[in-house]
């Protein structure tokens, strides 16, 4: 297998960034072999059937995309120009997407090797399917018209008979119907959520009937202000903050959706001559649209007016120069909308073409480097509602003001002494940056007033630490002066080699991790050189563990003070010093083995899609993980030849570790085959009592691995913020929170911890619930 393709594939981070923060940067790749090469094949069913029009897609072994083309009446396919080294191959048949050879995710492909000038010939068979048929009629029966489709595979249309038929690759489905501006879901559902899985097997017809839900029909007519027709506009009908239906007016102005389903809580839009979304009747504003029922069998009348046009304008003052940019923003997150114009050299500037609404204007200057809003704020969270009504010609006049000073002095936190060689970067609209190479100040000029934060980062050579992001208020005209305590820190040496050999290993890359603080990072530190040597960037002092990624060809390993393990328990302890750089033991490379093993349910059902992971990733998403194919089987080749604790979560089980335990300290080591069947555990529930209008979301950490084993967001949060969090039985879990409030964020721990060292401990049980309620905010 060549370079890995784990979901969200780890980075490395970037040089200015301590090794420790979760920020994905850029690891550069080795250059491809110099040259290009042919790939070419045959594309074939199952049964040896040429396969027509289907798209071949070559990427290289890192995962970049390199080239395409579609195969022939024959099933052939050239791909010429392709760049010399390790090259996968995605086929394509209307949906139907798979990897040479016949694998499902990228990750398990085969990377083959193309050299330069050289032809590379794959004959390629699609994995054998099966098929979901049936038919689609009304309430009385009738035959009925619909787009037919497994959401990210195949789609279809039903034919005179109401009859369709989807191929797609064994594994578990959801079918939707969709027809004018109406959805649903087999059988009979109006959500994903509620829809029927059905299993498909390869050689078999899995049946799969349905008929209409209760449909009504809505339409109407658009006009302008002096009465005529407002035609070629295009109209939208939502429902539930979802666009459902689209239309387009005619010369007469008369639009319709055709059939929707039976309900409340629909809103109209239209546009027209690239403006903005105006809803139902005469606003911009989403929330202030009217709501509308569609009743079974009726039609409901939806008519408006286009409101008339209106204009702002004004006169810029004091500003340094003509051509200032001027935004008229429509202040809806909803509905963005926004027209631009400059000023004049007198200052005077006017922009016409806009619709009722509230709005908020600003002014840029030329190079973009400064930004004010009306009426002298130096944010858009704290710039003034201009509202204009229908036909009007608001007047905005403003004064640019003079730009405010920041004075940034850096001091040891410890000492007092000047700390050099930083950078400031302050969270304006512009570029409120400033580095000091010499001396510890850093002066950076013509910022906006207001309250922002800043942060000062030191150089990639220094020990310090960057600081946290401190508030900082700047006033027009005036200079702040702000002095910054930084924290020393300490570097890590290391190294590669092959274990076996002695010889050094490059491109060997440095995750460091505290122990009982959670998995590994969505990222990662430097990598070795030809020398198999590299030293990390700064960070805090303290205890760490280090985890190698290993280069292709041998597999990732926790440090051992003697050879790898996948265990983080034993692997050796480094001791980060202030001000110093210390060596860790070296990274003793074995080739890379397989797990492998098939992920069931209690009934010894294959389960797809299942994560593998071993590693608890958290809100950005997998990094470290595999997933089950449609037989439920999972492949791992990236890790060194240990024992590894494994990662079982998806499909509505809980997240558990091997041996269905929730803290990885516990778990069962997997290695060579492991097969799997996940327990449903327990659940904490109870109610969460947030700040009104905020989104929140809440997660369980283990205890004793600080690993996410758990997590429950407001928007499947029930009546009154109840919540039910799924999480796996028998453990001791730590309950952190998050929430925000326009652009606002905070965090939080259960009972005002805080963080995670000091937070409550909630004992979760084997089975059952356990009732938790929380107050955020």
């Amino acid at each position: 297998m060549g370079e890995r393709m784990m979901g969200l594939k780890p980075a490395r981070l970037g040089s200015a960034v301590a090794v420790g923060l979760l920020i994905a940067g850029v690891f550069a790749t080795p250059a491809l072999a110099a040259g290009t090469g042919t790939v070419q094949g045959a594309f074939t069913t199952s049964t040896g059937t040429p396969i027509t029009g289907a798209t071949v897609t070559a990427y290289s072994g890192d995962g970049e995309w390199l080239t395409d083309t579609t195969t022939t009446s024959t099933g052939r396919y050239t791909l010429r120009g392709v760049a010399a080294g390790g090259v996968q191959l995605q086929f394509d048949n209307a949906g139907l997407q798979h990897w040479a050879p016949g694998v499902f995710d990228q990750g398990d492909a085969t990377t083959y090797t193309l050299a330069a000038g050289a032809t590379l010939t794959v004959d390629e068979h699609q994995p054998a399917t099966g098929t979901i048929a049936g038919h689609f009629t009304d309430a009385a029966g009738a035959p009925a018209y619909a787009s037919v489709s497994v959401p990210g595979t195949s789609s279809s249309f039903t034919d005179d008979q109401g009859a369709y038929a989807l191929d797609l690759f064994p594994g578990t489905y959801k079918v939707r119907f969709q027809w004018d501006a109406a959805q649903q879901w087999a059988v009979q559902a109006t959500s994903e959520e509620a829809a029927t899985t059905y299993q498909v097997t390869a050689g078999q017809t899995t049946t799969v009937d349905d008929h209409k839900l209760p449909v009504g029909s809505i339409g109407g007519t658009i006009t302008r202000t002096d009465g005529s027709p407002l035609a070629n506009a295009q109209v939208t009908l939502h429902r539930g903050g979802e666009s459902v239906g689209f239309a387009g007016t005619f010369d007469e102005g008369v639009y319709s959706f055709g059939e929707a389903l039976a309900g409340d809580g629909y809103t109209v839009s239209y546009s027209s001559d690239g403006g903005p979304d105006v809803y139902v009747p005469g606003t911009l504003d989403p929330a202030k649209a009217t709501r509308f029922s569609v009743a079974t069998g009726q039609t409901t009348t939806v008519d408006d007016t286009q409101p008339a046009p209106a204009a702002v304008h004004g006169k810029l003052t004091g500003a340094p120069t003509a051509g200032m940019q001027v935004s008229v923003s429509l202040a809806s997150n909803d509905n963005w909308f926004q027209l631009s114009g400059e000023t004049a050299a007198d200052g005077t500037w006017s922009v016409p073409g806009l619709f009722p609404g509230d709005y908020k204007v600003s002014f840029t200057t030329p190079d973009y480097q400064r930004t004010q809003w009306a009426y002298g704020k130096g944010t858009e969270t704290d710039a003034d509602l201009i509202s204009v009504a229908a036909g009007a010609d608001v007047a905005v006049d403003d004064s640019w003001l003079p730009g405010a000073t920041l004075v940034v002095k850096a001091i040891d936190a410890g000492t007092g002494a000047p700390v050099t060689n930083y950078c400031v970067w302050v969270t304006t609209p512009g570029d409120g940056t400033g580095c000091a190479t010499t001396g510890n100040q850093v002066t950076v000029s013509d910022l906006p007033g207001g309250s922002f934060k800043m942060q000062v980062s030191p150089g990639e050579d220094s020990y310090y630490l960057s600081s946290a992001y401190l508030p900082v208020t700047l006033t027009p005209g005036q200079t702040t002066t702000v002095r910054v305590k930084l924290t020393l820190g300490g570097k890590v040496a290391f190294s590669a080699a092959d274990h076996a050999t002695g010889a050094p290993v490059d491109r060997t890359c440095a995750a460091l991790v505290v122990l009982g603080h959670g998995g590994l990072p969505d990222g990662y530190g430097d990598c070795t050189d030809a020398t198999g040597k590299a030293t990390s960037q700064h960070i805090a002092a303290g205890t760490y563990e280090l985890y190698a990624i290993a280069p292709t060809g041998y597999g990732d390993q926790w440090v051992g003070a003697a050879g790898g393990t996948g265990d983080q328990k034993a692997a050796a302890r480094i001791q980060v010093k202030p001000g110093k750089t210390v060596t860790a033991p070296a990274a003793l490379l074995d080739k890379a083995a397989t797990i492998t093993g098939v992920v069931t349910d209690a009934a010894g059902a294959p389960l797809s899609g299942m994560d593998v992971a071993w590693s608890a990733w958290g809100d950005a998403g997998p990094a470290w993980d595999s997933e089950t194919d449609a037989n439920g089987r999972y492949t791992i080749d990236q890790l060194g030849p240990y024992g590894w604790p494994l990662l079982f979560g998806g499909k509505g089980y809980p997240r558990q570790w091997s041996g269905h335990v929730g803290n990885r300290f516990q778990a069962a080591p997997a290695s060579g085959t492991y097969n799997f069947t996940p327990v449903a555990g327990a659940a904490l529930k109870g109610k969460v009592t947030a700040p009104a209008g905020s989104q929140w979301r809440i997660h369980a950490y283990n205890a004793a691995t600080g690993d996410q084993m758990g997590s429950f967001d407001v928007s499947a949060a029930g009546p009154g913020g109840t919540y039910l969090m799924p999480v796996i039985g028998s453990q001791q879990v730590k309950i952190g929170y998050y929430w925000s409030v326009g652009d606002t964020n905070h965090d939080g721990w259960y009972k005002n911890a805080s963080g995670i060292d000091t937070a409550t401990k909630v004992p979760v049980p084997a089975t059952g619930t356990k009732t938790l309620n929380l107050k955020i905010g």
